[in-house]
């Protein structure tokens, strides 16, 4: 007489909701590591910050002061305008009182004055000349009181640039290698099911050979 294990469904349907399990708790996991980025990091805010249209914001502490200065892609010989913010580091209030005024710096050390026109508590902007390619430091004399504090942007570049951003490229690059990785997890995950599934078929053979 031939008797059919049934047994073996349960350690099918078991191995089947394991592998499941397994690749959605690694495939969330390899979410989070490709999409990290672009979020806020409160106290870890950087000082310099490039968004998707190609703005650069760069920000520096000052004192009980923080400056933030924003500008597009900085091109040679071509005038540009830019913002400038004074806030409170605490509370980022407007500062009011205080009063900033603009150079910068070529590497050469030749030095441009830059109007700032205040838009509103806090706010100005400003008007960048033609400049030619290289690297500048604009710098940002604020005087509250008697005093005179300086807070320097080192490092902004004049240079031909493309139409795509840096930042563009690494979000399109790391959504490339997010498939490409979800991809080789889901085939993996695939040959160990087959093989399971197939010790499991031979597993039955066996068992009804014997019983046979």
């Amino acid at each position: 007489m031939k008797v059919i294990n049934t047994g073996i469904i349960k350690p099918r349907s078991s191995a089947a909701a394991l592998l499941a399990m397994f690749a959605l708790l690694f495939s969330a996991n390899i979410t989070q590591v490709f999409a990290h980025g672009g979020e806020d990091h409160g106290d870890e805010k950087p000082k310099t910050a490039v968004t998707a249209a190609g703005t650069v914001s760069r920000t520096v502490r000052l004192g009980d002061f923080e400056i933030t200065l924003k500008h597009s892609a900085l091109e040679p010989d071509t005038a540009a305008s830019a913002r400038l913010f004074v806030t409170k580091f605490a509370t980022n209030e407007a500062v009011d009182e205080a009063v900033p005024t603009i150079e910068i710096e070529s590497a050469s050390g030749s030095v441009t004055q830059i109007a700032a026109e205040k838009t509103a508590a806090g706010s100005y902007n400003l008007k960048i000349p033609a400049l030619t390619e290289g690297n500048y430091n604009v710098r940002a004399n604020l005087k509250s009181g008697n005093e005179t504090d300086t807070a320097t942007f080192s490092g902004v570049e004049v240079a031909h640039h493309s139409t795509e951003t840096a930042e563009g490229g690494a979000s399109w690059l790391n959504t490339a290698l997010l498939y490409l990785v979800g991809a080789v997890v889901l085939g993996l995950f695939g040959i160990l099911f087959y093989f399971v599934w197939r010790m499991a078929d031979e597993k039955q053979i066996g068992e009804e050979t014997v019983s046979a």
